[in-house]
């Protein structure tokens, strides 16, 4: 069995050390996401929630702690993105297909303290090419907290191999300045209708970068 590999992607995910988001941690939607979290319920890093990628609208507003990291880890750290439910060797073209029509969304994260929430930027990185110059990659800013996911890689999903769910794509928003440990709050939400990715099964995931 073979897994489509964006190589480039996983390169600049790489070279990006200052992301850092954990895994979402299983909600029911994104209303019972946000019910939770006026509940007073607090999550627990890594977080996956499952995720609409046609809809605009979808709105997610999470309050969860991020542990201190393991004391061995060659990971560079958390990240938030997607992971989106495909059958192995892709027939029904879902990479292809959410790579043209990418998630488009508005997102912002807090660091919780001394009562206060206080912003924590999130990075994305940039190719920069010039000339004939090796292309490098250099950490910016979002631009009005918008972010547009960009594929990375793929692995297994965890579901019995054969089954049309047995792979997943994983795609990046970006990764956080404040790597943790603390409490944090995240509010997201889509900002694009994509009929073309009507019926995706897809997961917002805050989550640690797999070791180097």
């Amino acid at each position: 069995m073979s897994f489509r590999t964006h190589w480039c992607g996983w390169i600049h995910y790489l070279c990006v050390a200052g992301m850092t988001l954990p895994l979402l941690a299983c909600a029911g939607s994104g209303a019972a996401t946000q019910a939770a979290s006026a509940d007073g319920t607090v999550l627990m890093a890594p977080l996956k929630i499952p995720m609409p990628l046609d809809k605009a609208g979808f709105k997610v507003d999470v309050t969860f702690d991020v542990p201190p990291p393991p004391k061995v880890s060659h990971s560079t750290g958390y990240f938030l993105g997607i992971r989106m439910l495909f059958a192995p060797s892709d027939p029904d073209k879902k990479i292809a297909t959410i790579d043209a029509h990418p998630v488009e969304v508005r997102l912002t994260l807090h660091r919780l303290q001394d009562g206060k929430e206080v912003p924590v930027k999130i990075w994305n990185s940039v190719a920069i090419i010039k000339g004939y110059e090796s292309i490098r990659y250099e950490s910016i800013a979002l631009k009005d907290d918008v972010a547009v996911s960009r594929g990375l890689y793929s692995d297994h999903s965890g579901a019995p191999p054969g089954t049309p769910d047995a792979s997943t794509y994983v795609l990046e928003f970006g990764g956080p300045g404040d790597k943790g440990p603390g409490r944090f709050r995240l509010r997201l939400e889509t900002l694009k209708d994509i009929p073309q990715l009507n019926g995706y099964k897809a997961f917002l995931v805050y989550e640690r970068a797999p070791d180097r």
